[in-house]
């Protein structure tokens, strides 16, 4: 193992009940219910439409940019105070200590990401950052950024570990040809990670040899006779 891959935003901190609640406040101010379904659907995701959503149910047009301000108003103050999830700064510390490259992968904005690794005290020691910049066919649950960040770092799909919360960012690593530890967060602890390689409930208390241990001791990772998936990789598996 060579390289681990994090997820940012419900993974290496956790904005994600406080983000579902401001949406519910303005969906509740509108007279509607801003549903756990409805909101599973957009978790982990960019491009969603959730004023239409708002729309077709109040039946009249609604002003965005007015919408879009106060949701970016309630997110600075309730944002500025949380930090890294507990244990976080453990493994990350164990991941050094260890020699394995790492990288943040992200659906979120470059901006954005280095504003809050450096606000949680984890913006130190990442070899790159991989961002879709908005771009939703490049955007997990898509493959590409996983890939990219591959290649960045110089490693084969079987060399690397990702790290997701959500049901889309375990797609992109499974896609990508990466096993994934799944660690959810309280919203996204119902989903369906059922392809994630491992699931742990939090970082606190986790140890690095203990994951790597269990994920390369994985039989689903295996061939059907027994060899590792690496003797078994086509060409769209490596991305270098």
């Amino acid at each position: 193992m060579r390289a681990l891959l994090f997820d940012l935003d419900g993974t290496l901190w956790d904005p994600e009940p406080h983000v579902y609640r401001i949406y519910s406040d303005v969906f509740r101010d509108h007279g509607h219910e801003l549903t756990r379904s409805r909101w599973a659907g957009v978790l982990g995701t960019i491009g969603f439409d959730l004023w239409g959503s708002l729309e077709e149910l109040t039946g009249r047009s609604l002003d965005r940019a007015a919408l879009d301000a106060h949701v970016a108003r309630r997110k600075e103050e309730e944002f500025a105070v949380l930090r890294a999830r507990p244990g976080v700064l453990g493994l990350l510390h164990q991941t050094d200590q260890a020699g394995l490259l790492r990288s943040v992968v992200s659906n979120s904005p470059t901006a954005w990401i280095r504003r809050y690794i450096r606000q949680c005290g984890v913006d130190r020691g990442w070899q790159a950052i991989h961002s879709p910049e908005g771009d939703t066919s490049r955007a997990k649950p898509t493959p590409h950024l996983y890939r990219e960040a591959l290649a960045r770092l110089g490693v084969a799909p079987d060399e690397a570990i990702a790290f997701e919360d959500s049901p889309s960012g375990v797609r992109a690593a499974h896609a990508a040809g990466v096993r994934c530890v799944a660690v959810p967060n309280a919203m996204t602890a119902s989903l369906d990670l059922g392809l994630a390689h491992l699931r742990i409930e939090s970082f606190e208390g986790t140890r690095l040899e203990e994951i790597l241990h269990r994920i390369e001791s994985d039989t689903r990772w295996a061939g059907d006779d027994g060899t590792s998936r690496k003797d078994h990789r086509t060409p769209d598996d490596v991305c270098l």
